[in-house]
Formats: C-alpha cells, sequence, structure tokens
C-alpha cells in the first residue's frame, strides 16, 4: 500500500489511486438509457460515449457493463482532475468509504 492510499479513521482524503482501486472501490461503467442524472434526475437518453463512476454504494449500478476501453482510458487520463472537481467530491467520498469498507472485512 503507498502512502497515498493510507487509511486512517472512517474516511482519508488523499490521494485515490486510479490502478490500485478501479475495479473493487468503483467501476467506471456504461451509463445505460434511462439512468436518471446523478444531480438532476433527468432520465438520460442513449449516449455510447456516456460513462459513469459507480460504487457498491450506488446498488445495481455497481453492476452496469464496463465502458468501452477508450472511455475508461478517458477516465483513467482525467483521472487527477476528477478527484479535484468540486463537483465530484460526493463521488470522491462515496470511493472512500468503499475503501474503508473492504479494508474492514
Amino acid at each position: 500500500m503507498s502512502a497515498q492510499d493510507n487509511i486512517s479513521g472512517e474516511q482519508f482524503k488523499g490521494h485515490i489511486s486510479f490502478n490500485r482501486w478501479h475495479g473493487t472501490a468503483f467501476r467506471i461503467a456504461q451509463t445505460p438509457e434511462g439512468a436518471a442524472h446523478s444531480t438532476t434526475g433527468e432520465k438520460l437518453s442513449h449516449d455510447p460515449d456516456r460513462w459513469s463512476i459507480v460504487t457498491p454504494e450506488n446498488g445495481d449500478a455497481f453492476h452496469w457493463p464496463a465502458a468501452r476501453k477508450e472511455l475508461q482510458v478517458v477516465a483513467k487520463k482525467r483521472w487527477n482532475d476528477i478527484q479535484k472537481d468540486p463537483g465530484t467530491q460526493y463521488k470522491m467520498d462515496q470511493i472512500r468509504r468503499s475503501i474503508v469498507k473492504g479494508k474492514k472485512k
């Protein structure tokens, strides 16, 4: 485990390693048609280029099909910026909770 993934208490605020936690604490999934937008609740139309970051807290969404490989590459390349975006902090906190829960097993 790297220092950036050090977990103390219920959560940590450090960088989340994409390579270490993708597939367990979060996944990059293909967003299906009809899914609700995470902030507006709007039903989404079909868009083959739309992907979502999903965690075990997202219930059935955690089992959506994986996004196409090229979309996963885009997510990985943008990972540092995604983590810094104030609008994604709720999702980063979900991932951190998933990491902590996984460590307690």
